[in-house]
Formats: structure tokens, sequence, C-alpha cells
């Protein structure tokens, strides 16, 4: 049986990061610990600071997993407050479907894939497609 490298020693790939670590769970950390405890070379006995530094390091990666969709959320949040603030104003835009200049009063709004589209007339335009506002 060949013996467990410790986690974060082994290559990553070109672009420096491990696509496979993002779905481990707290759990799935302990046990992988278990078995690498139950697993390593007795010649060549992992030592407890390399535990504790491999349990932070995931604790670590864990919180900005956590504060990355916190950002996100931030960000959505915002943008959608950003398109409550121009109901009932006048504003002027392009049409990215038919390119065509759209100007009138946001009458209503709705988020598409996190971005809000307001509702010009009959048009729909995105909050990013806004030029100006009266």
């Amino acid at each position: 049986m060949s013996a467990i490298n410790p986690i974060g020693s082994g290559s990553q790939t070109g672009s420096g990061s491990n696509p496979g670590i993002s779905g481990l769970t707290q759990n799935d950390f302990l046990q992988l610990l278990v078995s690498q405890m139950q697993n390593q070379d007795p010649l060549n006995p992992t030592t407890s600071d390399q535990f504790l530094q491999e349990m932070a390091s995931f604790t670590e990666v864990t919180d900005l997993a956590q504060l990355q969709q916190l950002t996100q959320s931030l960000i959505s949040n915002e943008v959608a407050s950003q398109g409550l603030q121009l109901l009932g104003r006048t504003v002027t835009g392009t049409d990215p479907t038919t390119g065509q200049s759209v100007s009138g009063t946001v009458s209503g709004l709705t988020m598409q894939n996190g971005q809000p589209i307001l509702t010009v007339g009959t048009s729909q335009l995105p909050v990013s497609s806004v030029v100006s506002v009266q």
C-alpha cells in the first residue's frame, strides 16, 4: 500500500487551482485526515503540526468560499437596489435587441440572471444600457 501525501503537497494544475477541493465538506476532510493517519509511513510519520496546518488550511479555504458567496450576494443586492432607485424616473438607453434608443418612465423592474431589467414603455432595458436619468 502506498503512503497518502498530505493535502496540499501534491502537484497543482497550471492555474494554481484545485477544482476538486471546492466540493469537500468538513466531514470529508476529517475522513481524509483519519485515512491519512491510518495509512502513514510508520518510519516517517506525519507530525501533529502538519495535521494542524492542514486543518487550518482547510478552514481558510472554507471561509474564503463563504466570503465569496456573501460578496456575490451583496453585489446582487446592490445591483437590484440601483434598479429600484430608477422606478418612476425617466431614463434613456439603448434597447439591446433592436439597437434603438428608448426613452420613457420606468414602470417595472425584473431580475434576470442577477441583472436588473427595467420596463420602459413596452421595452425591456437592462440597467447597464441606461445612458441618462432625469
